[in-house]
């Protein structure tokens, strides 16, 4: 069994309990079982940090749900149960843990006292400093402003543990600080597959483009440094795409995701492996069952490309959306291997398998594989390069916009006209003012969003986003950091509660043009903004403090 595969077995052995109205304080202390044995030396120091892997959810954890298919609260997916944005605050939440930042902090105050070289505690701090990082950057996506925490406390240490929130700016200051040391002093080559200096240029690339975009589009006139960020995330890209490792795009895009094994894999930075017997996930067995799929919204199916590179809306070679054959004639490759050659709906089941909205998800099956949850042991990227030239492309579009580089052809060839090209389609052109171009023949998506600050360069990149990773994780998260959380509101965007054009054999929703409807009339999914930009702070914790320092967000 290789070291990723023992991580695995022992971070799964692990029960973490989700902290509820107590602070992570309440947890049993790390070192009152660990200080005898964890810190005499690396192996042991590395058997401390394996817990810190079961932080990437990849297809998820045997039953649990995982980053991928699962996170369908967005306007890509239609849910076969109408989800919308919460009303009231709870009173606790899973995602307010911070017993992630105590291990880390933990591992930071023990490894100076530790007999290894400078060379390993440095590596091992950049470890511990790599996964405190991207535990504050989910708090912050989550939560907005935090409670920064970067020294290993006492229980006695009660003013310290009862701190108020602190502000985005620090937090996220810190978050790019921690990285910025995890580059530079993690090795370039530990153990195989495990965290190195790649690994963290790929979260930093991941950061950077979050928090400069966040900074741009909402607003703080207090806040005047998101192309810190941004110039961070084209940087740390670079670095990826030019690395010694080679990385390569695979041939064929759905090999990524229905991989039973993506070592050497070279598309691929970091994954998590699935092994029969030790841990599973439910990916494929979810997407054939009985059990109604969460299918794509025709929203989502319209976003992609013809293979002339145009929108469906401008092409001369679209067919429309009579029938799935028309669907996926002439189409970007992507979309061919991300939904089956057929439809499958209530009233037209196909081997009992059912969508919500008619397009049945396909880019993560494998028939080599076992079938049923939670038996299913496809190997799942967590970092990989598609993912690093769509951000140095986001990057630099919008760096272009603010004055601070000048984009050009050069950027989009080696980043975004890369997947475009494995994908079938033609290559994008940058003109001036950030226009688009197909063999020199500009165009402007009628579907354009209209806000002045959606260039159709910037358009196009986000398409090319949404297009390549497609039920991957990222989509809610990019609405939240472009401000366009109204995408998911259905009075504004009524495409996302609609499927595929069928005709109607009276057991299937349908509207008046054919369409399929998953919920039933008058579903609504309203966004308020700014409100739904966050979520509310657990009023558990809010209760911990009753001086009432403790302040909730906007809108809760």
């Amino acid at each position: 069994m290789n070291s990723f595969n023992k991580l695995l077995l022992i971070a799964s052995l692990f029960v973490i309990a989700a902290s509820g109205c107590a602070k992570y304080i309440d947890k049993r202390p790390l070192d009152s079982f660990s200080d005898g044995d964890f810190w005499t030396g690396e192996d042991n120091l590395r058997a401390y940090s394996w817990e810190f892997y079961s932080l990437f959810a990849g297809y998820g954890n045997g039953n649990g749900t995982g980053d991928f298919y699962f996170t369908s609260f967005n306007d890509d997916q239609a849910d076969p149960s109408l989800q919308i944005f919460a009303a009231n605050a709870p009173s606790g939440n899973s995602a307010w843990n911070y017993y992630w930042v105590r291990k880390a902090n933990l591992m930071l105050a023990r490894i100076d006292g530790m007999p290894i070289p400078d060379e390993a505690k440095n590596h091992w701090k950049g470890v511990a400093k790599f996964f405190r990082a991207m535990t504050y950057f989910n708090l912050v996506k989550t939560f907005g402003g935090v409670p920064f925490i970067n020294t290993y406390l006492d229980l006695a240490d009660v003013d310290r543990i009862y701190k108020p929130r602190d502000s985005r700016v620090l937090v996220m200051d810190s978050v790019l600080a921690d990285l910025n040391f995890a580059v530079a002093n993690l090795r370039v080559k530990d153990q195989a597959n495990t965290i190195n200096q790649d690994v963290a240029y790929a979260l930093l690339s991941r950061v950077g483009l979050y928090e400069g975009t966040y900074r741009i589009y909402h607003k703080d006139p207090a806040v005047t440094n998101a192309d810190v960020y941004l110039q961070a995330c084209k940087t740390a890209s670079e670095k990826l795409m030019n690395s010694a490792a080679g990385y390569t795009l695979n041939a064929d895009y759905q090999t990524t995701y229905n991989s039973l094994d993506l070592n050497g894999n070279k598309q691929v930075i970091l994954y998590k492996q699935y092994l029969a017997g030790f841990l599973g996930h439910s990916v494929i067995g979810f997407t054939n069952s009985s059990t109604v799929m969460k299918g794509l919204s025709k929203n989502a199916v319209e976003s992609y490309l013809c293979t002339d590179g145009l929108p469906i809306s401008l092409s001369p070679s679209y067919r429309g959306d009579d029938t799935i054959i028309n669907v996926r004639a002439n189409r970007d490759k992507r979309l061919l291997e991300t939904i089956s050659d057929f439809l499958c709906y209530q009233g037209k089941l196909v081997n009992g398998l059912s969508s919500s909205t008619g397009y049945r998800p396909a880019k993560f099956l494998q028939p080599a594989d076992a079938q049923l949850a939670p038996n299913n042991t496809t190997d799942a990227p967590i970092f990989g390069l598609p993912e690093v030239l769509l951000n140095y492309a986001e990057a630099c579009t919008e760096l272009d916009r603010m004055g601070k580089y000048s984009i050009n052809q050069a950027d989009l060839d080696k980043s975004v006209n890369k997947l475009r090209s494995r994908a079938g389609v033609a290559s994008l052109q940058v003109m001036a003012g950030q226009g688009t171009a197909i063999n020199g023949i500009g165009f402007i998506d009628p579907k354009k969003d209209a806000d002045q600050n959606v260039t159709s360069l910037l358009w196009e990149v986000r398409r090319e986003r949404r297009t390549e990773l497609m039920m991957d994780g990222f989509r809610f998260d990019d609405l939240m950091r472009w401000a366009k959380g109204a995408y998911m509101d259905n009075a504004v965007n009524p495409d996302i509660f609609k499927g595929a054009k069928v005709a109607g054999n009276g057991q299937v929703k349908t509207d008046a043009n054919g369409y399929i409807t998953p919920y039933a009339a008058g579903a609504a999914r309203p966004f308020i903004d700014p409100k739904n930009y966050l979520s509310a702070i657990p009023t558990g914790q809010i209760a911990l403090y009753p001086d009432g320092s403790f302040k909730q967000n906007p809108g809760w």
